[in-house]
């Protein structure tokens, strides 16, 4: 009886300790992320405006940073640095991760801006 009672124990702990890592689950998508049809006024102004213009605009740029116009925007998205600063990826980590004050872009956002860096970063 005591070895049918060990051999229940332990198949049950073997089962219950083996699982299914399912994909979607782990990694669920973000639900309507365009990055295909992405606009710098629908989609990237919005977004510097709402989390770096604060400190980062023509009329006092905080470390001689100015991001409200697309010109101003467009010399640190071609220099790689406006990706990198919001991504958190080297050489641009540490003192310069922005936000400073505020979590990392999420990972839809960060798409969108890298893929209209990748098409030139254009004004439209």
């Amino acid at each position: 009886m005591i070895k049918l009672i060990n051999s229940l124990v332990i198949t049950t702990i073997i089962a219950s300790s083996c699982y299914y890592d399912n994909k979607e689950e782990l990694y669920p998508r973000q639900a309507n992320c365009d990055t295909v049809n992405v606009s710098f006024a629908k989609d990237i102004k919005p977004l510097i405006d709402a989390q770096c213009t604060g400190c980062h605009n023509t009329q006092s740029p905080t470390a001689g940073v100015a991001l409200s116009t697309h010109a101003e925007i467009l010399v640190y998205a071609k220099s790689g640095q406006l990706y990198g600063v919001l991504s958190w990826i080297a050489p641009y980590t540490g003192s310069k991760q922005m936000p400073p004050s505020g979590p990392k872009w999420s990972n839809c956002n960060l798409s969108k801006l890298k893929s209209w860096i990748d098409k030139g970063a254009p004004n439209n």
